[in-house]
């Protein structure tokens, strides 16, 4: 029989991996038993671990309060069990939130303050790993990129690429790619981007692509081509994810890849193609709603008919 601590890890493990899949609601389910049992047994690491997944799945939602009261309970927690080294897990959420808001000011303030705990205790917390300096770099340069900072991004995108070298991680490449590619571009080396397209694209299509991870990334590769002009280009990458969102039948991703279309026509004043991408976007979102509406009437039926099966058969 599994232990008590065995339980909480299967629920931990199946919450996550049902957030990285998309399946935000079930995610949260799963990860506030796998809380409720860390709570009883006492284990206050694996407690914040499951509230900063909390943390994560509220912000992919656009829940920001119940994102941000999470950190709050995590950072007092830390605090009060003289926990240092976790901190750094909840500035990285919050920050990656304010890049999706486009407050990169405030990103950067975030992704100072986790780099900072890293540096200072990384040591101190035995789940740290190098992909966490790694991502605390990347979204320094990503905030940095888009504000014109140029010199502090080449340094976060040097500082990153020198921690997946010598560590050996590559769940990052894209985004190492994607950010060096941007970067040359908006410095005025375009030739750069042109040299290493391929690159580019068998980056793109060689991701294990995890909307909430990869999105951001696609997103700026978009932006770079609009900006060098090069729409037909931007088509392509935008279709690539449209076509995995068919493949896969992700209405996420087939929903961001009508927003990029969108983009791309708007700035390339391309006004029919942009007019038809809207009611795109429109059929998409609905398509969106009926899936979400059904998965939610199959959870009803299902709570309803184990409700009735416990139910002493002279109470019906």
């Amino acid at each position: 029989m599994a232990s008590t601590q065995q339980i909480a890890k299967e629920y931990y493990d199946k919450g996550m991996s049902l957030v990285r899949a998309n399946n935000i609601e079930m995610g949260i389910n799963n990860l506030n038993m796998a809380k409720s049992i860390y709570e009883e047994l006492g284990d206050t690491v694996q407690y914040v671990l499951a509230l900063r997944g909390l943390a994560v799945a509220y912000g992919i939602m656009g829940y920001d309060t119940k994102m941000l009261y999470k950190c709050l309970d995590a950072f007092s927690l830390l605090d009060k069990n003289g926990i240092k080294g976790a901190k750094h897990l909840f500035y990285t959420t919050i920050c990656n939130r304010y890049m999706l808001l486009e407050d990169y000011d405030s990103a950067i303030n975030y992704g100072r303050m986790a780099l900072q705990d890293l540096e200072d205790h990384g040591d101190e917390f035995e789940d740290n790993t190098p992909n966490h300096y790694l991502c605390a770099c990347l979204n320094l340069a990503y905030s940095y990129l888009h504000i014109n900072r140029f010199g502090d991004a080449e340094a976060f995108i040097k500082r990153a690429r020198e921690i997946a070298t010598k560590n050996d991680l590559h769940i990052h490449d894209l985004s190492l790619t994607v950010l060096q590619a941007s970067y040359h571009h908006k410095i005025g080396d375009n030739q750069y981007v042109y040299d290493h397209i391929e690159e580019l694209v068998s980056s793109i299509k060689g991701a294990n692509i995890t909307i909430n991870d990869y999105i951001e990334d696609i997103k700026l590769i978009i932006e770079t081509f609009c900006s060098m002009k090069e729409y037909e280009k931007a088509e392509a990458v935008a279709q690539s994810l449209d076509s995995y969102g068919t493949l896969s039948g992700d209405f996420y991703l087939k929903l961001h890849a009508t927003k990029f279309y969108m983009m791309i026509y708007k700035d390339a004043d391309e006004k029919e193609k942009y007019h038809q991408a809207c009611v795109q976007y429109a059929e998409n979102s609905i398509a969106l709603s009926s899936k979400e509406a059904a998965k939610h009437l199959q959870e009803m039926d299902t709570a309803i008919a184990l409700s009735i099966a416990d139910t002493p058969i002279e109470l019906l």
